[in-house]
């Protein structure tokens, strides 16, 4: 295959990119496919190491070497750092030789691309302090960084960050240590896969606390609960099915109304369900308690990461219960075989942890309709089958950035396209999302919750993933405290909740605060 090349002998300079103002902010955030932006990246490299070597002068300078010139020249220390050279340019070399070039325009064979380089020297500068972001205590800055990442995540998906905003609840995001995690711990918190399953059991565990002589039977007879048809009853007499059946909202709502309405402290509460809750009694316990024989499914379409299946088994749903839904021409998940599959669990009552929409599938890119799975939803509730709707939005999540802050769904405008930045031509290619997929990335505001990679479509380094919840309140359903860990002032601890501990993502911080300053 002949050479591609231009008459000046570079391929990339062919339409005057100087005057590409695009070209020209993407070019600063780069390495670049030629090392280009090397000096750049060394210096900062330097600076870093700079203000490390600075910052172990100055915490206790008095206490003098630890490592005296005496022993850095004897011959024992420099036979070991020979050795950890010739090991670090032998590894380079091979790393070098050996890996995928993912920096290549040429590259095209996997979904993901170059990494930033704020993501890169944020993921050097904070390895080199090791911080654990489990408590305040042991990471003064970091812990922050992520809180503020977990904003930025939300702010983009359109989640609202105002708590003077009543009529829509406050979102919280975190980060994980990649999307699997991420999927399996939205299933955990509602059977999302950790979420999603306390939530839909979070009723039921209640319901053994309200009966009689239970630590909460004095709330029995005038505890008064919306189901989701609308109906309201006292909760000591609503069905199995209604009470598997609860909205997100009516569900989440519970405590504060028990601490407004019967001034039951939220340390009374968990006290109380440490007893009753799944996580303590296992989902085959509530399930056998409360003749549970049909097992609640998960819906997501066939085109689903593996990690869906995988959760399943992991917390205790089962691969088998993780339903797979047709797809449909445009490798999109099919409304109407979704349709039928919640028709059938109507009519059979067996209830639904919740309906994953995908937003960028891994191996097709598409993005099912989320807007669809949103008004199915709506539909069913009406029919007394209500469930948690999560965007598996690992791949495309991203793509919410692309749509524009005044956007309005259904209005002509959005079949335009994007004005230039500058001057240039394009050589750098400027290209919107189709209408439908701009208004169903828009409708991640109105989904449960979701899954984001930024090691994807975010340039950030493996391992990196990220978990956002439209309601703050469903991330107390997958809480756990460790007794060696402080909890005194305001700032929240990370750790206490998801599946992980903690570890440290300031690449990802460093990257946003990079694109912030960028004007």
């Amino acid at each position: 295959m002949a050479e591609q090349s231009q008459p000046n002998g570079n391929l990339y300079t062919s339409k005057a990119p100087e005057d590409d103002e695009s070209h020209q902010m993407i070019s600063s955030l780069f390495l670049g496919p030629h090392a280009e932006n090397y000096e750049y990246f060394k210096s900062n490299i330097i600076s870093i190491l700079e203000y490390t070597r600075d910052a172990r002068l100055n915490y206790f300078p008095e206490d003098g070497r630890f490592i005296s010139e005496q022993v850095q020249v004897s011959n024992t220390f420099k036979h070991h750092t020979d050795k950890i050279g010739n090991a670090v340019k032998k590894a380079a070399e091979l790393l070098s030789k050996h890996s995928v070039p993912w920096w290549s325009p040429r590259y095209a064979a996997h979904m993901c691309m170059d990494m930033s380089m704020p993501s890169l020297l944020g993921y050097f500068m904070t390895m080199l302090y090791n911080p654990n972001n489990v408590s305040i205590e042991a990471s003064p800055l970091t812990m922050v960084a992520e809180i503020e990442a977990g904003q930025q995540l939300c702010e983009m998906f359109g989640y609202n960050l105002n708590p003077e905003v009543k009529d829509v609840p406050v979102g919280w995001g975190h980060i994980t240590c990649g999307g699997t995690v991420a999927n399996l711990e939205s299933i955990w918190a509602g059977e999302l896969l950790l979420t999603t399953r306390n939530l839909k059991f979070y009723p039921l565990a209640l319901r053994n606390a309200v009966k009689d002589f239970g630590p909460l039977s004095f709330i029995a007879n005038t505890f008064i609960i919306e189901t989701c048809v609308g109906s309201k009853r006292l909760f000591k007499d609503l069905s199995k099915w209604e009470l598997l059946n609860l909205k997100v909202l009516t569900v989440l709502e519970i405590p504060d109304r028990l601490s407004v309405e019967y001034g039951i402290s939220s340390a009374f509460l968990q006290n109380v369900m440490k007893k009753y809750s799944i996580q303590s009694v296992g989902l085959g316990s509530l399930e056998r308690q409360y003749d549970i024989e049909k097992p609640i499914q998960y819906m997501v379409a066939s085109t689903r990461h593996y990690s869906w299946p995988k959760g399943g088994a992991i917390t205790g749903i089962g691969s088998d219960n993780v339903v797979g839904i047709a797809p449909d021409m445009e490798a999109r998940l099919d409304l109407e075989d979704l349709d039928k599959h919640l028709k059938a669990s109507v009519e059979k009552q067996q209830a639904v942890y919740a309906v994953v929409a995908i937003c960028g599938s891994t191996e097709e890119g598409a993005v099912d309709s989320l807007r669809g799975v949103l008004r199915l939803r709506e539909k069913y509730q009406a029919q007394g089958l209500s469930f948690v709707v999560h965007a598996d939005a690992a791949w495309g999540g991203y793509f919410a950035s692309m749509i524009p802050k005044d956007f309005k769904p259904g209005d002509p405008k959005n079949a335009e396209p994007p004005a230039q930045t500058g001057k240039g031509d394009g050589f750098v290619p400027d290209a919107s999302l189709r209408v439908e997929t701009q208004e169903d990335i828009f409708a991640l505001r109105y989904a449960d919750s979701i899954t984001v990679d930024p090691h994807k479509a975010g340039y950030i380094p493996y391992p990196a993933g990220g978990l956002c919840y439209r309601d703050e309140r469903m991330r107390f359903l997958i809480t756990w405290t460790s007794p060696y860990i402080s909890r005194a002032g305001a700032t929240e601890s990370i750790g206490i909740y998801g599946v992980e501990g903690r570890y440290d993502q300031s690449n990802l911080w460093t990257w946003k605060r990079a694109l912030t300053l960028v004007p």
